[in-house]
């Protein structure tokens, strides 16, 4: 087994405005580090995407759970759930609720990994594991796994308001990804939280779960909302007219 360096300071925060804050993992390979986005809404905290669980968010980051935030999860994937269990209620559009009580298995091997999401890298070359480092000594790379959430998920379906007091987010339903994919609207802010439907870099539209025509749908889908704002599941935030790029080139290189 690699032998990895401990450290204490596994989640990094940094204000994206006034009332959000991005929490992201930085000892995670690319394929993996995800980003959070806590929400403090005058009513309540929203908490979008948890994750990928290796390190407890109630020990690293207690100030996120003082207001018992409610977990939105954009979908099941290994690094958006992976702290899901840590909250009392969690979100997830009804379709892939059932896989937020049975989660499916993972792992910190990236070769296992990419095997079990059916990702082919064929041509890429990876290293062992999908992290540099961890969070305590006696971590245990080969008992890594998704944890169920421990209460029945809120089922979101395709137009679900969630109120969090001076904002409201608009649930959508964007499949392609995966057939969950959720999407979270702030229309008064015009701010698209995207989890993996559409962010920088190539799109995974041919893993397990995944379905093109449906990904084009969504896609198109994205052309006709007023965003001036993604923040996505991976990398930085973009504006609104890159969306409508990607978008457009995705539509024209699989439709």
């Amino acid at each position: 087994m690699p032998q990895l360096p401990i450290t204490t300071r596994w989640f990094v925060t940094e204000p994206a405005d006034d009332q959000v804050i991005r929490i992201t993992e930085p000892h995670l390979h690319a394929l993996v580090a995800a980003n959070l986005w806590w929400i403090r809404g005058t009513a309540r905290d929203v908490v979008i995407d948890t994750g990928l669980g290796v390190a407890s968010l109630r020990r690293h980051l207690p100030d996120l759970f003082a207001h018992d935030p409610l977990a939105l999860i954009t979908h099941t994937h290994l690094d958006h759930v992976g702290g899901a269990h840590e909250f009392r209620e969690v979100g997830v559009h009804v379709s892939e609720a059932d896989a937020l009580r049975h989660p499916a298995p993972a792992s910190l091997y990236t070769t296992t990994e990419l095997d079990l999401l059916g990702i082919d890298v064929t041509g890429f070359t990876f290293p062992e594991l999908l992290l540099d480092a961890v969070p305590v000594d006696d971590f245990e790379l080969a008992a890594y796994g998704v944890r169920p959430v421990l209460t029945p998920p809120r089922r979101l379906h395709e137009g679900d308001l969630i109120d969090l007091g001076d904002r409201t987010l608009r649930a959508l339903h964007a499949p392609g990804h995966s057939p969950g994919s959720m999407i979270l609207l702030d229309e008064t802010a015009r701010v698209l939280y995207a989890g993996d439907v559409i962010y920088e870099g190539g799109l995974l539209d041919e893993m397990h779960g995944a379905d093109i025509p449906a990904y084009v749908a969504t896609m198109r889908r994205l052309l006709d909302l007023e965003v001036e704002e993604v923040r996505a599941g991976h990398g930085d935030p973009f504006g609104g007219a890159r969306m409508r790029e990607i978008a457009t080139d995705y539509i024209r290189y699989r439709a």
